[in-house]
């Protein structure tokens, strides 16, 4: 029950906030959702045309990546386009897409084949940032010390992309690519994709579902599929101490 309140009420201040935050990229008539690939391998662009409140399908869309023009594509009716594209090289790839004087915006994180992906579902994971200024501080400061080492993708259970995008904005996170979590389905695309999946904090139920994909599971709920931590501050050691203690065993492992 008590999981269930703190669900519903990070889910009525997102709401609430979404009707307060400022135009941004995610509100846009253009929606652009974000992707995540490695170097030299394809992923499919996509967008979504609306009219008011309906998909608004027919549209011819220009689809731009860092400002070059990489292309065209026409809308289906339901309002869906996508856009083939091989990455060349690694790094954060800002999306435009624009349509009869609309546009919108979102990110490509192209990863090498040898760094590690470290997935942070905002719900669970940033659960005490929604009502602490001090959490989201940490929360924060965090993802920007996990940056250093690894690269991170947000995921968002419960809540809506845009609004969950517009949150990130509006709390100043570092950006990163927004995916919707849909479960395992979600891993295996990023693993198709040649992502090394490398840890996973969100909820309990997320990092159960992503017990036999990702080996360092962290939650701040209670669980018996991975590691239970009561802040940030502990979060970020247990993970400094799991990167550790695999480095010390490729070690061992190397002596003769």
């Amino acid at each position: 029950m008590k999981v269930f309140l703190k669900t519903a009420t990070i889910a009525v201040i997102l709401m609430c906030g979404w009707l307060v935050f400022p135009t941004t990229r995610s509100f846009s008539t253009v929606i652009v959702y974000d992707r995540v690939t490695t170097v030299k391998t394809p992923v499919y662009l996509k967008v979504l045309t609306k009219g008011r409140i309906f998909a608004d399908g027919g549209r011819l869309v220009d689809f731009f990546l860092d400002d070059q023009r990489l292309g065209q594509n026409l809308t289906g009716g339901d309002g869906y386009g996508y856009r083939k594209y091989i990455p060349k090289r690694p790094g954060i790839i800002k999306v435009r897409a624009t349509s009869d004087g609309e546009s919108g915006n979102g990110l490509v994180l192209v990863m090498k084949k040898t760094e590690k992906a470290v997935l942070i579902e905002i719900e669970g994971g940033f659960k005490d940032a929604y009502v602490s200024d001090i959490a989201a501080g940490a929360a924060r400061q965090s993802v920007e010390q996990l940056l250093e080492k690894y690269r991170v993708i947000y995921l968002s259970k419960n809540t809506g992309i845009r609004m969950a995008r517009a949150w990130l904005d509006e709390m100043d996170f570092p950006d990163a690519p927004l995916l919707r979590w849909q479960g395992v389905p979600t891993l295996d695309a990023l693993k198709d994709k040649g992502v090394q999946l490398h840890a996973i904090i969100g909820a309990a139920r997320v990092i159960e579902t992503a017990a036999d994909h990702i080996e360092q599971r962290f939650t701040f709920d209670q669980t018996q599929k991975g590691q239970t931590v009561k802040d940030w501050h502990e979060m970020m050691t247990a993970l400094t101490k799991t990167a550790s203690g695999k480095s010390d065993n490729k070690k061992q492992d190397s002596k003769p």
